[in-house]
Formats: structure tokens, sequence, C-alpha cells
């Protein structure tokens, strides 16, 4: 390498090196004084300081930003006060009237503030805003994957208004101190960076206020910028959450018959949130209501012979799970179905983290897993307690430990405790670690009607006792250029968790992941990444269960589009005793946001798998398909059909083992940020019934909602060849308010 070169590159990286953290101070503003309208008043921010959104990170790797974002900050005793103004034109502009948390906003041009309130590169709170003053918010943790990395049902209660102006947009933000959370005291130092995200020809655009270092797998490290804050008054929040619902619904008794309509079912409740201190909350709710205003996306389970987990969408019950998210699925808090009370501890202090969650499940869900398949009953009622203590040693290193428990009514209990750790040998360099352990005992029940066995004992639940074990170790390295981790998994046969989601065991496994990705600052071409994941699978018993040998490739090219494409090779594969060879499919993804108007995702798989679902399964030739386009119309109408296709043919004689369909289509007006109107429906050709929702909501918080609506279906049961599932034969009319009420 010439000379000139090296001294190029060293000036470069000291020059960026200086930069990686700077030191803020604001001045104390009037309470008054700003008004949060989206309009930036020179008299209003004067005794602001300034931060310069000045580093493309990507494509571009920490070179000067191309267009100009200016960012203001001060503060009171009781807020915090930002502003931005984003430079650009304003055709060039993405942005949509959202209500709060649409991931569809992810698709704007947006402003993002980032704190590490603890400075100590746990965690960030991410409080985002589009152009119209549209919210999103999350929690970014230091995590392996992007999987893993973002939780987005973390809320804050914050005020954003957003305009566009001649010269690009401006947005203000208004954050109570009282939201965050954040070590004890008046004086606070808190890391922080500020990021801007705009489109030029189709491309996706990303600032940031600092320097971004792609060998540096950890994100939430790289927010250092320094934010100093003095004589803040430190408020405990008393919040009540009182809530009134009810519901209305009919049946059809016949297929030739009216529907017959229940009397109308009102319902109440309360929720209590305490702060007890800056660093811990205790959150009550009696008789919560926590069904979910939205119907749940349908899978495709025909071919599954495992439970299919569905995403958690009830906020009590979001707020701080990012501490009880294990790779084992240790904890998992829909298998807390309809609870009559239930209290959680939530505390963060500067060297540990405590998760306390008690409930009284009036109906409660039981699964057992199985080396091949798992067994699912439902359940009486039962208590359940989660502990989780999170310990930070020092930067370097975390351990924790976890403990639930579940006691049924009707005799039997399932108890879980367990330790993890995580240790960072250098930044590239991470090891982590779960330990768990079980022991329960069955109740006496029908839940679960099956003649299998698992390792001697039955399925059907009679009092049996058993005790299993999980274990998972992990070695992760990931630089700009290479991503390589080893991953080994031991599950025992008698394995469960039944406060979890753990669907298979009886497996020792492991996985070694190698792959090169290479940031581009191309048009045509800015990313790239190949590599390869080998699997090897034994039982307890030392018997070979599985084979296998992925390649996988992705790009990132024209049009903000990236394609991922997967072949999945089972090159030796055993399914209920039975062995296969050379089962190979091809697995393709798309993403696609060209533009402001039109965003589209794709999913195909090709190739051969099993029948898993056939008494004699066997090999067939699958293609599944998924495709849903999104149609921005105007700011504020957004449509949004999708199809889910999947077939399996018997190679043999050409046949179908399944062939079918779920079609759903959406559709919303947004008035303004925190009213709207949609439509959704839902045709599932598998089971042939139909259903359609209309919904009004109006979420001016995370707290506060009302809503109203319904739901129609067809029943199956009535349908023959010479009648439309496009009826109604159930219906449900139902509507809720909730208030939060500050004291």
């Amino acid at each position: 390498m010439p000379r000139k070169t090296k001294l190029f590159r060293f000036l470069l990286l000291f020059i960026t090196s200086s930069l990686a953290q700077e030191r803020f101070e604001p001045q104390k503003t009037a309470l008054n004084q700003i008004t949060i309208d989206g309009v930036l008043s020179p008299e209003e921010w004067k005794d602001a300081i300034l931060v310069d959104i000045d580093f493309e990170v990507n494509p571009g790797n920490n070179l000067p930003a191309k267009v100009k974002t200016s960012s203001y900050i001060t503060y009171t005793d009781t807020h915090l006060f930002i502003a931005f103004h984003a430079f650009d034109n304003t055709k060039n502009i993405r942005a949509s009237v959202r209500s709060r948390d649409d991931f569809g906003m992810l698709n704007d041009d947006l402003i993002i503030v980032r704190f590490d309130t603890y400075a100590d590169g746990r965690n960030n709170y991410l409080l985002a805003s589009n152009p119209f003053g549209s919210q999103f918010d999350a929690r970014a943790i230091n995590a392996l994957t992007d999987e893993d990395r973002y939780d987005g049902s973390f809320n804050l209660d914050f005020e954003t208004v957003g305009t566009i102006v001649e010269d690009g947009y401006q947005v203000e933000f208004k954050i109570p101190f009282s939201s965050l959370p954040f070590p004890n005291g008046t004086d606070q130092l808190w890391h922080f960076n500020f990021f801007r995200k705009y489109y030029r020809d189709g491309n996706e655009i990303e600032l940031r206020s600092q320097p971004f270092d792609r060998n540096d797998p950890c994100q939430v490290c790289q927010t250092t910028d320094q934010l100093v804050l003095k004589d803040i008054t430190i408020e405990k929040r008393v919040e009540l959450l009182p809530y009134i619902a009810g519901s209305l619904s009919g049946v059809r008794p016949n297929r030739n018959a009216s529907l017959n309509y229940d009397k109308f079912k009102p319902n109440a409740g309360l929720g209590l949130n305490i702060d007890l201190n800056k660093n811990s909350t205790l959150e009550v709710t009696l008789n919560p209501d926590f069904s979910q205003v939205e119907a749940d996306v349908t899978q495709i389970d025909v071919n599954s012979s495992y439970a299919l987990e569905y995403p958690e969408r009830r906020p009590f019950f979001n707020r701080g799970t990012d501490i009880v998210n294990f790779t084992d699925g240790a904890f998992y808090s829909r298998s807390i179905n309809n609870p009559l009370i239930s209290t959680k501890l939530l505390s963060q202090a500067k060297k540990s983290r405590i998760y306390f969650l008690t409930a009284l499940d009036q109906n409660s869900p039981y699964q057992i897993a199985g080396e091949d398949r798992s067994y699912y009953g439902q359940g009486g009622q039962s208590y359940v307690n989660v502990f989780r203590y999170q310990r930070l040693v020092n930067k370097n290193m975390r351990l924790g430990m976890v403990t639930t428990n579940r006691y049924y009514t009707d005799g039997g209990y399932g108890n879980l405790f367990g330790t993890d750790g995580w240790f960072l040998f250098n930044k590239n360099w991470r090891l982590t670690y779960e330990l768990l352990g079980n022991f329960n005992k069955e109740p006496n029940a029908n839940w679960i009607d099956s003649e299998d066995q698992l390792e001697g004992r039955t399925i059907k639940l009679d009092q049996d006792r058993f005790k299993g074990s999980a274990f998972y170790l992990q070695l992760y390295r990931n630089t700009e250029h290479w991503k390589t981790y080893l991953y080994l998994r031991s599950i025992s046969p008698e394995y469960q968790a039944n406060v979890g989601f753990v669907v298979k065991n009886n497996r020792r496994w492991a996985t070694l992941f190698h792959e090169y990705q290479n940031f581009i600052n191309k048009k045509g071409l800015q990313f790239f990444s190949f590599g390869t994941k080998a699997d090897v699978n034994y039982t307890f018993d030392n018997n070979l269960k599985n084979v296998s040998l992925d390649g996988i490739f992705s790009v990132k090219t024209f049009l903000n589009t990236t394609i991922n494409y997967t072949y999945d090779w089972d090159i030796f594969k055993n399914y209920l005793n039975r062995d296969y060879r050379f089962v190979g499919k091809s697995e393709m993804n798309l993403q696609s946001s060209p533009s402001e108007v039109f965003n589209l995702t794709l999913r195909m798989t090709f190739g051969k798998d099993l029948a898993y679902n056939e008494e004699i399964p066997e090999v067939g030739r699958e293609f599944t398909f998924f495709a849903m386009p999104m149609f921005q119309l105007g700011n504020k109408l957004n449509l949004s059909p999708s199809i889910r296709y999947a077939r399996l043919r018997n190679l043999e004689n050409n046949t179908d083992y399944f062939n079918g369909s779920i079609s759903r289509f959406s559709i919303r007006y947004q008035f303004n940020n925190f009213l709207n109107i949609r439509l959704v429906s839902e045709y599932n050709a598998f089971t042939d019934r139909f259903f359609i929702q209309p919904l009004m909501q109006w979420n001016p918080n995370p707290s506060t909602v009302f809503y109203i609506g319904g739901n129609q279906n067809s029943i199956d049961n009535f349908n023959d060849e010479f009648y439309s599932p496009f009826r109604v034969d159930q219906t449900q009319f139902f509507l809720k308010f909730q208030y939060l009420i500050g004291l």
C-alpha cells in the first residue's frame, strides 16, 4: 500500500475517532417559552444548543452528509425539548399521517432520537417522528441479531409535532423526564445521538450525528455523545387506568336460521401504575381487558407438526419484556391467557434489572414439547409467577437468573429455574449462554387427547412427575466484512416450560454459520453478502436426527430493494423414526420500497419437503407464496392486500397433500395521528371461513384508547358446494374506553 494512502487513512481514522464523543451542556429555558407546534421560532429556541447530523453512515461509510440537518436541545425542570430542521426539496420527502407505532412509518423520512440514559451500553431508547409528527418508539438492546435487537412493544409518553416547510420539514419533541428511565439524581449525564433517514432515487440514506463503526456489532454501545442536564426535578408518577367495555354477540343456530343475539355484556377494570422511585415501577391490574384491537394475521399451519407462535400485542405484558426474552422461549407472555388479576414490578438500577410478574390466569394453555411434534390443550385456572434478575458486573459481563412457576387449581405444577450470561471479550467477540432446568407434575385432566408416549411417559395428563434441562451456548464474531457464530443446543426429552413456548426437545444440536458481507456505496449495488450454515442434530440416545447445509445470499440494489435467497439442503433427516435423504428447497424473500406510494413484500419457497401430518410422511413437491403490496394513496389512505398460498404435491401420483390459500385485505384511513378507521377482511380456503372486522380507534397516547368495532364470521360447518362462505354466521360488536389519569 502506498505511504500516502496509509497516511490518509490514518488521518481519517484519527479525525473520526476524535469526533466519536462530544459533550453538550444545554441551558435551561422557561417552561412556557416553547410551543410545540412543529414550527421552529428563533425566539423560542434562542437558549438551545446546536447539534448537526453530518455523517452519512449508509450507504456511505462515515462520509460527509449531502443534506443539512440542524438539531436543537434545551430543557426545563420537568421536560426535555428537541427540535430538528431537515433541509430538503419538498418533492423528495416521503411521509404519511400515521397512527402511533405504525410499522409503515419505517418507509417514511424519519428523525430518531437515541438515549442511553444509564451510559452503559445496555440499551437505547429510540423516539422517532416522521415529517407529520407521527410517532414511533422502541428499545434497542445489545443483542446479536436484528431480530433480537429491537423491542417495538416499548412505549414512552412524549409529544411530537411536525410540519413540511418550503426548504424541508421541521419537527419538535417534548419529552417528560418522568416518562424516561434513568438513574436517581437531579444532575444527569446521558449518552445520546440523532439519526435521520431520507431517500434519493428510491434508495435509503442514513445519517447520524456521530460516526458509526461497522466493525463494532454493538450498535447501542456507539451512542456516546454526552448530554449534561443539571438540577432537574424527579417526579414520581401515580397513574390510574380505568376502562369500561362491552360486547354483543350473535350466532346462527343453523344455516337457514336468523342470528340469535345474547344480552349485552358490560365489563370494567382498573390498572394502577406507581413509581416507587425513579428506577422502580409497580403495576397492578384488576380484571384487565387483554383483548386485541386488531385480529392476528392467520398463519398457515396445515403442514406444521408444532404449535405456531404469535406476537404479543397487549401493552401490559409488553412493557419490560426485553429482559425476559430468552433464546429458549422460557417465557412466553401469551401463555398467560386470561388473568383475573396481575401485578408486575419493573426495576432498573445502575448495575441491575428486576422483572417480577404474578397473575391469576382463568384459562391456562398447556403445551407439551416433543421430538417431532408438540401437543396443546386448554386448561383451567392457574397461578403464575415470573421472576428475573440481571446483574451488570461490568461493561463486558452480565449475569442473570430466572424462575417461572405455574400451579394449577386442578392439581399439578410446572417449575423452571435458570441462569444466563453475556461476555464481551472485545468489540468483535461475544459469548452468551442459557442454562435451564424444570421439574413438573402433571395435573389429572383431560386437556390433551392423545395416545402418544414421550420417552416412556404418556402424553395424557395423569399426574406423571418428570424433570428436564436445556443448555444454549453461542460464540459470535462480527466485523464490517465477516460474521461468524457457533451455536450449541442441548434440550433433554423431558424439558418443558409451562410459562414459555418450547415445542421441540430431545436434541443435541450444533450450528456453524459463516458469512462475508460488503457495503458498497453504489446505486445499483449498495450491499451484498454470501455465506453458509451447517447443522448437525442428534437425539439424547445418540441417534442422528438431521444433517443440513444451507447456502445464503443477500443483495440490496435499485429501488430500495433487498433480495435474500437461501438453499436449505437436508442431507439427512429423521422424522417419526423414518429416514429421508437429500431433501432440499429454495427460499427467496424480496422487500422493496421504491416510492412513498408503493411497497412490496414477497416470500417464496419451492423444492421438496415432508408431508409432516400424514400418517406415513412422504417427500412431496412444495410451493409456497406470500405477497403483500402496500399502497399509500395520499397522506391518509392506506391499502394493504395480501395472499398466502401453500401447496405440497405427491411425487408419485401428482395429487395434493394440501393446496390452499389465505387472502387478507386491509384498508385504513388516518384522520390525524390519533384517529383512524379501518376495515380488515380475510378468507381462509383451508377452513372455508371468512371474517370481516370494521374498527374505529382513537389513541392519543400509549395508554388512552377508545375503539368501537365488530367481527363478522362465517362457519365452515354450514358450507356446501352451493353455499357461499362470504356470509355472517357469527357476529360480535364491541367497544372500549380506557383513559389514563395522572394523579
